[in-house]
């Protein structure tokens, strides 16, 4: 009896860098539409995890990669990519727009400015 003994697949295996997976995750996370909080409410964590992760503050638990891939609707390879989105700190709101300049309102002649206190 001869059997044939198929041949594992060999792939290129995929490097991840610890480091990417803070850009990875927000990107991932911008790119399906989703804040912070529903990311965590979909992916069963808290709010402050994903913060932390996305920080790079923490390294994520195998089961909480997985919750994540399932809430995102990746794959676990979609971390294994270097983030492409600028990764530089983003304040948590805009800054508001400056005041149009005001100009300085005059007196009509004539008119003096009360004082207040003994008159």
């Amino acid at each position: 009896m001869n059997q044939r003994i198929c041949a594992p697949v060999r792939r290129k295996p995929s490097v991840m860098n610890a480091e990417w997976f803070a850009g990875r995750l927000r990107e991932l996370r911008e790119a399906a539409g989703l804040t912070q909080q529903q990311l965590a409410d979909r992916s069963g964590t808290g709010w402050r995890t994903i913060a932390h992760l996305e920080g790079g503050d923490r390294q994520p638990s195998w089961g909480t990669v997985l919750a994540l891939c399932q809430a995102l609707g990746v794959t676990c390879e979609a971390f294994t990519h270097e983030p492409v989105a600028d990764l530089a700190p983003r304040p948590g709101r805009p800054p508001k727009a400056a005041p149009p300049a005001a100009e300085k309102r005059q007196r009509p002649p004539g008119r003096r400015r009360r004082s207040k206190g003994k008159s």
